[in-house]
C-alpha cells in the first residue's frame, strides 16, 4: 500500500506576493516513487498563480557528499503539475524543487528532505543547491512550517561550510532572529547558549584577520550571556584576552561594551571611559545607545523621555532608540508597549517625516508577542486615519502575528 503523501502544511505565507512551490509524492513499499506532483500556492492577499519553468533535482548522500542523481525540467502551471518522469525513481535523500534557481518563487522541502538538510547541508558538492536550501529553510522557519530550534540546528551543522562572507552574515543574523523572535520563550536561553558556544568556537578557529573572524566576533558578542562568555567579552575589551588576528578597533569595542552594558556587567562608568577614548560624533551616538541599554527601569525611563521628547537630532534619536530596544530586555520594555500607542499619532503629526516613520517602524513594541498585544494593536490601527501610519503599524502588528505563530510551532513536538 502506498505511503501517505510527503507534504508539509499548505498554509500560505502571510504578506507575500511570491508563489510557493512544494513537492508532493508517494512511494511504494520498495521505496520507489509512484507519483510526483508539484503544488503551487498563492497568498490570500495576492491570489494569483503564475507559470514557472523549474528543474527538480533528486539528491543522494554518498562518499562525495550530497550529489544530484537526477534532474527533470518542467513547466509548472496552475495548482497541480504532475511529473510522470519521476515515477519509478528511488526515493532520494533530498528533493529540490526549483533546482538551478530557474524561477522566482518560494520553495518548500518535504519532511525527509528537511531532515537531510538539517544534518547535512554542509555536504553539498555544489554551492547553488546549498544556497537554495538555506533560503528554503529560512522561509519555512519564518512561515512557521519549520521549528525555530530545527533551523538553529541546521545553522549549527552547516555554518562552517559557508564560504561567502555576505551569506555567512545573513545566516548568522537569521539564526539569532530565529531564537529571539521565533523560538518558544522557554527554549530561548538554551538556543542562545548553543549559538554562543558555536560562535565562540568558530571565532577561535577562524583564519586570523579574516572577515569571517570578525563576523563571528560580532555575532558572538550579540548573544553572549553566560558568565564565561561575558568574561571573554570583558577580556577582549580590556586587552587581557587576545585572539590572534582579531583587531579590537573602536567599532568592535563599542559592540562589546554595548552587550556588557545590556547584560548588567558594565555601567555608566565604563560608558564614560569608552566615550573619553572616542570623542567623535559616532562615539557620542554609541555612548547614547549604550546608556539607553542599561538594564534598569530608571535608565529606560530616562531613555524613553529622550526618545519621545523631540529634542534629539535624527542620528542621536536613532541611536537612543536602538539602545532602548536592546535584545533580551523584554521584561524591562514591556511597560512601554502601551505608551508607544499613546504618543505615536502625535509624533506622526508633529515630527519630520523621516523621524516619524522611523519611530513608527523601529519603535513598534514588537517585544510584546501575545494575542492581547495583537488585539490591542488591531483596535488602535482601526481608529488610525493617516494611511501611511496605518500601513507601518499594520506591518508591525503582522510581524508580531508571525512571531507568535512561529513560537507556537516551535513549542510543538517535531
Amino acid at each position: 500500500m502506498p505511503a501517505s503523501p510527503t507534504l508539509a502544511s499548505t498554509a500560505p505565507a502571510p504578506n507575500s506576493t511570491v508563489n510557493t512551490l512544494r513537492p508532493q509524492f508517494r512511494t511504494a513499499a520498495d521505496g520507489t516513487i509512484t507519483d510526483f506532483t508539484v503544488l503551487q500556492e498563492a497568498p490570500q492577499s495576492h491570489p494569483f498563480l503564475r507559470p514557472h519553468r523549474i528543474a527538480i533535482g533528486l539528491y543522494d548522500r554518498g562518499p562525495g557528499g550530497l550529489t544530484r542523481r537526477r534532474r527533470v525540467e518542467i513547466d509548472v502551471v496552475g495548482e497541480r503539475t504532475a511529473v510522470p518522469e519521476l515515477a519509478g525513481e528511488r526515493h532520494p535523500d533530498l528533493v529540490l524543487v526549483n533546482d538551478d534557481d530557474l524561477t522566482f518563487a518560494k520553495i518548500r522541502l518535504d519532511e525527509q528532505s528537511l531532515r537531510t538538510v538539517i544534518s547535512s547541508i554542509g555536504d553539498f558538492d555544489e554551492t547553488l543547491p546549498a544556497a537554495l536550501c538555506w533560503a528554503a529553510a529560512w522561509d519555512m522557519c519564518r512561515d512557521a512550517e519549520m521549528r525555530a530550534r530545527d533551523y538553529v540546528a541546521l545553522v549549527l551543522s552547516g555554518i562552517s561550510s559557508v564560504n561567502q562572507i555576505s551569506m555567512l552574515q545573513t545566516i548568522l543574523s537569521q539564526a539569532i532572529a530565529a531564537v529571539r523572535r521565533f523560538a518558544d520563550p522557554g527554549w530561548r536561553a538554551e538556543g542562545l547558549g548553543r549559538l554562543a558556544a558555536a560562535l565562540r568556537r568558530l571565532l577561535f578557529d577562524a583564519e586570523p584577520g579574516s572577515d569571517f573572524q570578525l563576523a563571528f566576533a560580532q555575532s558572538f558578542a550579540s548573544v553572549a550571556a553566560s558568565d564565561a562568555d561575558l568574561g571573554l567579552l570583558s577580556g577582549l575589551l580590556d586587552g587581557s584576552v587576545v585572539i590572534d588576528g582579531l583587531t579590537v578597533d573602536t567599532d568592535l569595542r563599542w559592540t562589546l561594551l554595548h552587550r556588557l552594558v545590556s547584560r548588567g556587567v558594565a555601567g555608566q562608568d565604563a560608558i564614560d571611559a569608552e566615550h573619553d577614548k572616542d570623542r567623535t560624533d559616532a562615539g557620542d551616538r554609541h555612548a547614547l545607545s549604550a546608556q539607553a541599554a542599561i538594564p534598569d527601569p530608571a535608565a529606560k525611563e530616562e531613555a524613553w523621555g529622550q526618545i519621545v521628547g523631540g529634542q534629539l537630532p535624527n542620528a542621536a534619536f536613532r541611536a537612543a532608540l536602538s539602545g532602548f530596544s536592546s535584545a533580551d530586555q523584554e521584561d524591562l520594555l514591556a511597560p512601554f508597549g502601551p505608551r508607544f500607542f499613546d504618543v505615536v499619532a502625535d509624533i506622526w503629526r508633529d515630527w519630520s517625516s523621516d523621524m516619524a516613520q522611523y519611530f513608527a517602524k523601529v519603535g513598534y513594541p514588537s517585544y510584546l508577542v501575545t494575542q492581547d498585544a495583537i488585539d490591542a494593536a488591531a483596535e488602535y490601527i482601526d481608529g488610525t486615519s493617516p494611511p501611511p501610519l496605518r500601513r507601518l503599524l499594520s506591518e508591525g502588528r503582522d510581524d508580531v502575528v508571525r512571531a507568535l505563530r512561529c513560537r507556537e510551532r516551535d513549542a510543538q513536538a517535531n
